[in-house]
């Protein structure tokens, strides 16, 4: 029984992480489990990082535009930075409207701690860390954008961070607004799709489709015609070399990871957490141990690294330090409650 257990837990924390880790976009009407489009929005109360309360209720009459996030995601800052920016340029456009950002999970009181000098603005960031709204919502992913009219019926959501993410949201955000040109949201992605960057998201997005579907090898020539394209890009480097661990290349894998120019810590441990997955799987079960040691000092709360710490240990034969991990993981995803509520099933 005990180690049935410790397999349940394995492949239930396996599949959540995956999912939280890779994002993948899913379509707009299946955003959301619990609200459709059409729906009535839920009234919630959240505060910020100064303690200032925001409050959504069914009285006011304001358009709201909502993302919902997580602490430790890729592509964070850079979303919370154009966001602002598209809720900026729309002030200046449109009548009074609310458009806010929620931070989801056990992290959320610390970072929004962190940015507390930057907070208010015309994208407040409120602090959820024990997933309420996420619950009333029936979220999927994060980050998910939603629009809300102002007679409180969701318009749309978009679950999965994408090269669209931002653009469709200033769209149909501005539709609900009654500006005009929201109806053709691809002028908008286009200006997107012109950049780099939205080059490079397209490719890794597609390339994460592939691989959710099995599909490594197609997904491999997609990120190796991106890293051909930009070699010194790092978030593609990393995509590519997860993805030969995932096709059991180990070696390529390892090397990609160790050639890696990482400057920020969140990226560091990421190569580091590669070599160690790649490490563990060529049956270097030390090396891995004391690579993943290494990624933990730079980002303690890592759910992927707790995670592949529970694989080692389960390669090991340690069952009950692998399940330790396992939950630690699970704690850092969905808050100590829903792991400890888990553990009981």
């Amino acid at each position: 029984m005990v180690l049935q257990r410790n397999w349940r837990h394995r492949w239930l924390v396996g599949g959540l992480l995956t999912a939280v880790w890779l994002v993948v976009p899913l379509p707009a009407q299946e955003g959301l489990r619990r609200v459709h489009v059409g729906d009535t929005m839920p009234e919630f109360s959240l505060a910020d990082a100064n303690g200032t309360s925001f409050h959504y209720k069914h009285q006011q009459t304001r358009v709201l535009g909502l993302v919902i996030l997580q602490a430790g995601q890729g592509h964070l800052e850079r979303l919370v930075t154009d966001v602002e920016a598209l809720a900026q340029t729309l002030r200046a456009q449109a009548p009074a409207f609310d458009c806010v950002g929620v931070m989801s999970g056990p992290g959320a009181r610390e970072y929004l701690r962190s940015h507390r000098a930057t907070a208010g603005g015309a994208f407040p960031l409120l602090a959820d860390p024990n997933f309420a709204l996420w619950g009333k919502l029936g979220m999927i992913a994060a980050p998910t954008a939603v629009v809300v009219g102002a007679d409180h019926k969701l318009q749309w959501v978009k679950a999965g961070y994408g090269y669209d993410f931002v653009a469709g949201f200033h769209a149909q955000l501005g539709k609900a607004l009654g500006l005009g040109g929201a109806d053709t949201p691809g002028r908008v992605e286009t200006l997107e799709n012109a950049s780099e960057r939205a080059r490079r998201d397209r490719h890794i997005q597609l390339a994460r489709t592939l691989a959710r579907k099995g599909r490594l090898e197609a997904a491999l020539v997609e990120l190796e015609k991106m890293h051909r394209l930009e070699p010194n890009a790092v978030e593609v480097a990393l995509e590519l070399a997860e993805v030969l661990c995932r096709a059991g290349k180990n070696e390529a894998a390892l090397k990609l990871a160790l050639d890696v120019k990482a400057e920020s810590s969140a990226d560091k441990a990421h190569a580091l957490l590669v070599q160690a997955w790649a490490r563990r799987q060529m049956a270097d079960l030390a090396a891995a141990e004391t690579l993943l040691a290494k990624a933990l000092e730079l980002e303690p709360k890592s759910p992927r690294i707790l995670y592949e710490f529970g694989k080692v240990h389960q390669a090991k034969g340690d069952a009950q330090e692998a399940l330790t991990y396992y939950r630690r993981a699970l704690a850092e995803v969905f808050g100590e409650a829903e792991a400890a509520g888990t553990s009981q099933k």
